[in-house]
């Protein structure tokens, strides 16, 4: 979400009431109280927060594609930068990060009508409501900036834009911090006016009630928590994380978002899985909001992949069984505000209320989905006399009720190398097989992978040799460990090739190959 708006201003209409251009599409300032909670088997825990704010009064548009370190004159180049850049950004307020590229096209621009730029000295927040906040209160940064415009012409110009910002942040052991110094209500600020910076200019930005982690009041439990997996009660593990299946869609519900805190017309609800940066530590802090475990797709969110709910009171969500067990993550519900409390005023706030959850695949949840009797089949039957156990069928996905259904056939094959869109193949051409281990599975197995060279008349556990390379090799994506036994040829082609090419090692073309599932001794 775009939290600082098209540069556009309450109490200052009697200064942009002389402009010829609208407030809104001039001046604006914006305040967000931000929180993030996080649930664990006992509490819903505070994790830290800001409080900022954010002012602008110009602003630039200009295309990107056209943006650069040097002057493009007009006609340079054809198609979309064709008239050249039109502009130079300069001036850059002191505390503020430099512009990588300064030269842009121009395609809309107004400077500053109401406050003055490069001033941050002089901003003061005034008063506000009740609460342990200092005040008068200043250490604004300045973001403020000059353009010049018109740079292909005679009649090049300097327009200021100012802009200036602050943030208080607060820690885990801050929430009591937070909630005394930061309270609903009308903040009032000075601001030095354009011109004349000694005079001041007020404004008056607000900001509403909103959602919290769960708390007690009054001996009354109110706030935010999750409370359900698929209609029962939260089954947290020993390592910390609440259990969700892998066989069947799981439903996440929750609590506490009630009209008194969230309001339908400015509040939009969002719900995604955050990868953490340790995936064996539920309080872990999570990884980049653009990692995100689900959706693992960039959706055209500003900040991150996320699910857009339909209305801020939802109350559950189903995640579809697409999960690789032992899959971790933080579910994250963030509830972000867009409110224009005033002509030219915004509260942006944001709540994000997380928990840590493990997609589990377990042998009861199979049963019941594939054999559809009251009484779970031994695991070592093989229920369907296909010649695999039910413990087998299941690991290896393939359904043990019915016999036409078995495991897939193990097959080394040519795999593909790393190919570039204009070079082609780069890297080594493999000759092989992988096996996808499955972490988290109730009850526990081993995989022992084995071979027969006499078409499957007696079967030998396959390791390393003068023709195969055979290893468990362990990876992450998104914070999450993968385990996969990978075979491959160590035979080389002849005569060999650059890049290197793996081939089927002689006398090996008959040879079957294939997994033995075995239950896991119990610790």
């Amino acid at each position: 979400m775009n939290r600082f708006k098209t540069l556009s201003f309450p109490l200052v209409s009697a200064v942009i009431a002389s402009a010829a251009l609208p407030a809104a599409a001039q001046v604006s300032m914006s305040l967000s109280s931000d929180k993030v909670y996080r649930q664990d088997r006992r509490n819903v825990n505070f994790e830290g927060g800001d409080f900022n704010v954010s002012f602008g009064d110009g602003s630039v548009s200009y295309l990107s594609a056209c943006s650069d370190t040097i002057y493009i004159r007009p006609g340079f180049f054809r198609g979309v930068c064709a008239p050249g850049t039109s502009g130079l950004v300069t001036g850059v307020g002191l505390n503020a990060d430099p512009v990588d590229l300064p030269y842009l096209q121009v395609t809309g621009l107004q400077g500053a009508i109401a406050v003055e730029p490069r001033k941050p000295e002089l901003i003061f927040l005034r008063a506000a409501p009740a609460s342990g906040l200092e005040r008068p209160l200043g250490g604004f940064q300045d973001n403020s900036l000059s353009l010049f415009y018109n740079l292909h012409t005679s009649f090049v110009s300097e327009y200021n834009l100012t802009g200036y910002s602050t943030n208080r942040s607060y820690t885990r052991k801050q929430r009591a911090k937070f909630d005394e110094e930061i309270v609903p209500g009308a903040y009032y600020y000075s601001f030095p006016r354009l011109g004349r910076p000694n005079l001041p200019t007020p404004i008056n930005p607000t900001i509403f009630p909103m959602a919290e982690g769960r708390f007690k009041k009054n001996n009354k439990t109110e706030g935010f928590e999750y409370t359900q997996v698929n209609d029962k009660n939260l089954k947290w593990g020993k390592n910390g994380f609440v259990e969700l299946g892998t066989r069947r869609p799981a439903t996440l519900s929750w609590n506490g978002l009630t009209p008194s805190a969230v309001f339908a017309a400015t509040d939009s609800l969002f719900i995604s899985l955050r990868s953490l940066q340790d995936a064996q530590n539920p309080r872990s802090p999570t990884g980049s909001r653009r990692n995100s475990v689900f959706p693992p797709f960039e959706n055209g969110s500003a900040t991150e992949p996320r699910i857009f709910l339909a209305n801020p009171y939802v109350k559950s969500f189903t995640f579809p069984p697409i999960f690789p067990s032992g899959t971790r993550a933080i579910a994250e519900i963030s509830l972000q505000r867009d409110f224009q409390t005033g002509g030219v005023t915004y509260d942006f706030s944001s709540r994000r209320f997380q928990i840590p959850v493990i997609f589990i695949d377990r042998y009861t949840e199979y049963a019941d989905l594939f054999f559809k009797t009251q009484k779970t089949p031994d695991i070592l039957a093989d229920t369907d006399k296909d010649g695999f156990n039910n413990l087998t069928e299941w690991i290896l996905d393939s359904n043990a009720s019915s016999s036409t259904s078995v495991p897939a056939t193990l097959t080394p094959v040519t795999l593909p190398p790393i190919v570039d869109f204009f070079f082609g193949p780069l890297g080594t051409t493999d000759f092989g097989f992988d096996v996808n281990r499955k972490l988290q599975t109730v009850p526990r197995v081993g995989y022992i992978l084995q071979r027969s060279t006499n078409r499957g008349r007696t079967w030998r556990k396959f390791v390393s040799d003068a023709n195969w390379s055979v290893e468990n090799i362990t990876y992450t994506v998104n914070g999450n460990t993968t385990v996969d036994i990978q075979v491959r040829s160590l035979i080389e082609s002849t005569p060999p090739v650059l890049p290197q090419r793996f081939v089927q090692p002689p006398g090996t073309q008959g040879h079957l190959y294939r997994v033995k599932v075995v239950l896991a001794q119990k610790k």
